[in-house]
């Protein structure tokens, strides 16, 4: 049985792996465009527009377990990429 990619927990890891390794929290974080756009997809749904992301606000900061950042994107990471900055 294959793993699902969760990059909600992705995300998590790498911030908290950056935090272990430097002892400071990150300036942002960067994903893929198809990454993004899952992104926006999870918050549609979590707030109830079900699969639309027609209507949903652009994804400019992302919570975190370490605080909020901003998250940019990057055409040229690979889709399960997630870099912190």
């Amino acid at each position: 049985m294959q793993d699902v990619f969760d990059l909600v927990q992705a995300i998590n890891q790498k911030i908290s792996q950056h935090h272990d390794q430097t002892g400071r929290k990150p300036r942002s974080v960067s994903v893929s465009p198809n990454s993004y756009r899952r992104l926006l997809e999870i918050k549609a749904w979590e707030e109830r527009f079900g699969n639309l992301i027609i209507g949903c606000f652009p994804i400019t900061l992302i919570a975190t377990a370490r605080g909020s950042l901003p998250l940019l994107i990057d055409e040229l990471l690979p889709d399960t990429t997630v870099e912190v900055h």
